[in-house]
């Protein structure tokens, strides 16, 4: 009885494991293979089982006994095949394929099985033994031979593998050449040699073998990585057995206590009702209980993967200081993974740059010599062969190494101690280390590179500030130098105007023969002098409007002015100095309704002037042509040559103070780069606009644009002259 009980319960253990194994993954072949055959190694239990208890049928069960052990042959060689990563012809899998099915059809045949005879002893029946037929060898060579070719590819890819996967593989070896041995001896070798099936009752213990050393595979060295499922089927089961024994229980005793032997009635069937009801609302505490209980076995630092990514990353993206993101990081995870100690080594030009721990320090650190023999993506200590590299991790307490780098950089390494569960870190825990090993180390570059520029903009404001002092020093010495400047330029301007004025009278009244007649040659001479006296006049007029400009002097004195009379004038007075150029100097007039308007004549005119003789002295071939016209509310005024033009690089400083243009100063050298200065300062003071614009060796465009009548404009009192200036 108690042999029968064993191997009840070992059809369902065995049936359990199946049945987990598919559920976990079952669109992956090795978890169907291998549920299909431990699934086979059930069916040959409960066949042998029922042949030996049956008295109906015998023939037919004890040939159905065959067909497990053809199943196990058929999908553990296929299952071999998935788990050594090695692929199969197609003609071969083929061939397997349909020699299974043959010999799976002999099975139901006398060509294996040709019969039966009772196996009696003292005139009782103890069960029965086959009788061979002729083809019961090649069933025995076929398991055989598939058997030892599926562990003789197994030793194989043991002797390959490294690491966790050679643990597995060592146990899943170790489980299925004792349970291959186990049925060999158990149903061939000992009937063979006594004549009698009678010891293959106990072949069910392969199973067993199988089992045990599959479970260890699956709990202990994460095979499949179904643990979970494992606590759960279990916690499921133990809450079924309470709550069918409860209810039971329950009903059994109600029953004797308040209806006796009676039959069931409408009372009885309403309490019933009543009770199931209240097992129904126990159904969840008790389920949470088992849950809790099979965790605490099973999984007691189990996690939610996608919580803990969720809460490293926030971590992650709410801070920027390198520091902070050490210690925060690292203490998320080694809270939520449930681990004892963490260490964060951050490398800086191959050198340690940062080191930030968690929990109990180790003993001795590593430096980074021993650190750069971990160079590998990611390390489990319990994975590893025996080596530097294990035993030096072991000699620290580093159960796993995570190698922090992006595709470009290396950055430093995230060592992590036991977990305090005392369990190895399983396939879920190598997973999410290998996520958040990325994300931190992008997190980790991003705040170094934050900190080296926040440390770069320290110093960087820091030169700054040392240079703004120097150029303040150096801005108050200028402003001193420009005071004095400008001062120079009063005082020489009005000692220089009185001589000069002086000088240009006495030539004049010469020319105009008040100091009697002259030669020819004497009048060229005094004609020379007068106009080098007239450029001078003009030169101090300049330095003296700049003068007024810098002491807030320079006036603007508006009234209306005929704009067209006073152009056709400079046109005028100009044309001479074109046609000594041989340039065509062409003044295009408005219509005669051309409206008065409201300026500053002097100034404006100085200005006209200034454009058109510019003009003149930069066209060397072609024409100058001056337009004007009205353009809504404005007068607008366009001096257009074929001259030189401005060069691109300097336009934009042509109209400030002693500039001028690299070719304007070899056609005239003798320039004071005053009149475009001081052009500008006229027009705009007076609410208008330069116009400009040029194209180098092709011409230039210059002109103004004037509202016919100003707005009304506060102008600033001027400063008292002092007697330098008078």
């Amino acid at each position: 009885m108690v042999f029968l009980f064993l191997k009840l319960v070992i059809i369902i253990v065995e049936l359990a494991i199946a049945s987990l194994v598919l559920v976990k993954n079952p669109r992956s072949a090795i978890n169907r293979y291998l549920s299909l055959s431990i699934a086979g190694i059930s069916l040959w239990t409960i066949t042998s089982l029922i042949s030996d208890q049956s008295t109906a049928e015998v023939l037919l069960w004890n040939r159905l006994v065959f067909v497990g052990p053809i199943l196990i042959v058929f999908s553990f060689w296929f299952l071999v095949q998935r788990l050594v990563s090695r692929p199969i012809k197609l003609s071969y899998q083929r061939f397997f394929s349909l020699l299974s099915v043959v010999i799976l059809a002999f099975a139901f045949t006398p060509l294996i099985v040709a019969g039966v005879r009772p196996r009696e002893q003292a005139g009782n029946l103890l069960g029965y033994d086959i009788t061979h037929g002729s083809l019961y060898g090649l069933f025995l060579t076929y398991f055989v031979v598939g058997m030892i070719a599926a562990i003789i590819q197994l030793y194989s890819h043991y002797r390959r593998s490294r690491g966790l996967e050679r643990v597995q593989s060592r146990y899943i070896l170790l489980g299925t050449s004792l349970a291959t041995i186990w049925g060999l001896v158990t149903n061939v070798f000992l009937s063979l040699i006594f004549g009698s099936s009678v010891y293959s009752q106990y072949g069910a213990f392969a199973g067993v073998l199988f089992s045990v050393f599959l479970a260890y595979a699956i709990i202990r060295h994460r095979f499949l990585d179904i643990r979970l499922v494992v606590a759960r089927s279990i916690a499921y089961l133990l809450l079924l057995i309470t709550l069918a024994g409860l209810y039971a229980v329950t009903i059994f005793s109600v029953s004797q206590v308040f209806f006796g032997k009676n039959i069931t009635s409408i009372g009885q069937g309403s309490t019933y009702t009543l009770l199931a009801v209240v097992l129904a609302f126990t159904f969840q505490p008790l389920r949470r209980f088992f849950e809790k209980i099979t965790n605490r076995i099973f999984y007691r630092d189990s996690y939610d993967s996608q919580v803990v990514l969720n809460e490293f990353t926030k971590v992650l993206v709410s801070e920027l200081d390198l520091d902070r993101i050490l210690k925060r990081s690292l203490t998320q995870l080694c809270h939520d993974v449930h681990i004892q100690f963490g260490q964060l080594v951050i490398f800086h030009h191959d050198r340690v740059y940062r080191i930030e721990h968690f929990g109990p320090l180790p003993k001795r650190l590593m430096v980074a010599p021993e650190l750069r023999q971990l160079d590998e993506m990611l390390l489990v200590a319990d994975e590893l062969e025996t080596g530097s590299r294990k035993s030096l991790m072991e000699e620290h307490g580093v159960r796993v190494s995570v190698s922090l780098h992006t595709r470009e950089e290396f950055v430093g390494y995230l060592l992590l101690g036991d977990k305090l569960s005392g369990d190895i870190y399983s396939n879920q825990d190598i997973e999410l280390l290998e996520i958040i090993g990325k994300e931190l180390a992008v997190a980790i570059l991003n705040a170094k590179a934050y900190e080296e520029i926040s440390q770069f903009n320290i110093t960087l404001q820091q030169r700054v500030d040392h240079a703004t002092s120097r150029l303040r020093v150096a801005n108050r010495h200028l402003k001193e130098l420009d005071h004095a400047k400008d001062e120079f330029i009063s005082m020489a301007s009005h000692q220089l105007r009185t001589p000069l004025t002086t000088i240009k009278g006495y030539l004049s009244m010469m020319l105009e023969g008040d100091a009697g007649r002259m030669t020819a040659a004497q009048k060229e001479f005094a004609g020379y002098a007068f106009g080098s006296s007239e450029r001078m006049v003009n030169l101090i007029s300049d330095l003296l409007n700049v003068s007024r400009l810098s002491a807030g002097r320079f006036l603007i004195q508006t009234k209306p002015t005929d704009v067209v009379q006073m152009v056709a004038d400079e046109v005028r007075q100009l044309q001479s100095h074109a046609a000594a150029k041989g340039i065509q100097l062409v003044f295009e007039k408005p219509s005669p309704s051309f409206p008065l308007v409201e300026l500053d004549e002097n100034k404006t005119r100085q200005v006209i002037m200034n454009f058109i003789d510019n003009a003149i002295y930069y066209t060397q071939v072609g024409s100058v042509k001056v337009s004007l016209r009205q353009a809504g509310d404005q007068v607008r005024l366009e001096v257009r040559d074929t001259g030189i033009g401005v060069p691109e690089a300097e336009k934009k400083k042509l109209f400030t103070k002693f500039f001028r243009a690299g070719n304007a100063q070899e056609v005239r050298p003798d320039g004071t780069g005053l009149g475009l200065y001081l052009a500008k300062r006229v027009v705009e003071d007076q609410d208008g606009t330069i116009i400009f614009e040029s194209t180098e060796g092709k011409g230039s465009v210059f002109g103004f644009e004037l509202p016919l009548k100003p707005k009304p404009k506060h102008r600033p009192k001027p400063r008292a002259v002092t007697a330098k200036e008078s």
